[in-house]
């Protein structure tokens, strides 16, 4: 993956319809950070042909996709999505793009979202999101 700008993580969440458009799809906010991470979980196989050495499953294991993202809501009615789907424990559908690598896909629970206002700044957010089910990803098209 080549240099990237960080801005261009984008965060976007789907709005309920039963269409899955680019138009049914809304950035979530203005970020100053975000990131994910793929974690998967090994399945320990280890024996005493192992040689010394830890073995694992291949293709054993959970897989767990999170992100975190940090800024400023763009609009009212997304701050109202997203809290509406906190306050419900529903799992929205989201899109977390990659720039230069590609789209992952699919239904997040958010695990928290917290909102700070200094006295002389804009108000903030942070959304912490949890893989719910299957995620998949679309390389970008070169």
């Amino acid at each position: 993956m080549t240099a990237q700008l960080g801005r261009e993580l984008l965060l976007k969440i789907h709005d309920g319809s039963g269409s899955f458009e680019d138009a049914n799809f809304t950035a979530v906010g203005g970020f100053k950070s975000n990131d994910i991470k793929i974690n998967i979980a090994a399945v320990d196989i280890t024996s005493k042909d192992s040689g010394g050495f830890k073995e694992s499953l291949d293709g054993g294991g959970q897989r767990n996709f999170t992100s975190t993202a940090t800024g400023t809501f763009l609009s009212d009615a997304t701050f109202a999505l997203v809290h509406a789907h906190v306050m419900n424990a529903t799992h929205p559908y989201c899109r977390v793009i990659v720039p230069g690598h590609g789209t992952y896909e699919g239904k997040f629970a958010i695990t928290s979202l917290e909102l700070a206002g200094p006295e002389a700044a804009e108000v903030t957010y942070t959304i912490n999101l949890d893989s719910s089910g299957t995620i998949t990803f679309t390389p970008e098209s070169m």
